[in-house]
């Protein structure tokens, strides 16, 4: 029981390193495109990238809370809860990367009366920030995955599947905020009651709304489809 207990702290361990070694790819890309172009282009998807890693750290560290803090299990519970919130308010910014891909079309700057489709230099562009998407879609559901089997285990199928639904729900929202409203994951702390009133404000105004739902909708169609793909391919493999 112990040894299966292990195996979840350390949840998908080679797709974590695989994922390490195309973001790395992915930001040496953009290095090289920077040279190409002998333009400072892109310098914020280090942040970016950084960012949709960082709910993967918090994931790795509720399991170990949740494996090797059992002797004191108020402490642990707490620990749990703080972590987890931590995740929440930081997990849409591993999907958040799937809106990065508007940006070759802000940033490529073909010549005058050149059919873009055709100069490699877009491939470029192009073909880094659908890496970032990619990578910033896997990671987000490598999070939810794990964090999912803990809710799963602890509170029955049915509750781990309203949860991970819940959360995809919310990260749709956070994705939408932080790509129109411009706020971060930080600010939840340094500005609460602010981001309280725009979100309130985004979800009672049927103008905004207009533009809310679709965006919304479409990332959440998107993340929730991926990660059943993934949730029902991880089950077949048992």
């Amino acid at each position: 029981m112990r040894r299966l207990k292990q195996r979840n702290v350390q949840p998908n361990i080679a797709i974590l390193v695989l994922l390490l070694i195309a973001t790395i790819g992915c930001l040496s890309l953009a290095v090289y495109l920077r040279e190409y172009t002998n333009r400072q282009l892109y310098l914020y998807l280090n942040w970016d990238v950084f960012l949709a890693w960082v709910p993967v750290g918090l994931t790795l560290l509720m399991n170990i809370v949740y494996v090797y803090m059992n002797k004191n299990r108020t402490f642990r519970w707490i620990s749990l809860l703080l972590i987890g919130l931590a995740w929440l308010f930081f997990y849409p910014n591993s999907a958040y990367l799937i809106t990065d891909m508007l940006h070759p079309f802000v940033h490529y700057k073909p010549e005058a009366g050149e059919r873009f489709t055709q100069d490699l230099e877009f491939w470029y562009h192009l073909i880094l920030f659908f890496s970032a998407a990619l990578i910033g879609l896997l990671l987000s559901i490598v999070s939810l995955f794990s964090v999912h089997g803990l809710v799963r285990r602890t509170f029955g199928e049915i509750t781990g599947w309203i949860f991970a639904l819940i959360i995809l729900m919310l990260s749709s929202l956070g994705i939408y905020i932080g790509r129109f409203v411009r706020w971060n994951s930080w600010d939840v702390l340094l500005k609460p009651s602010k981001i309280f009133q725009d979100t309130l404000l985004l979800l009672t105004d049927p103008e905004q709304l207009q533009h809310v739902l679709p965006f919304t909708g479409m990332i959440f169609a998107v993340t929730l489809i991926s990660y059943c793909v993934v949730y029902c391919f991880s089950y077949m493999k048992r």
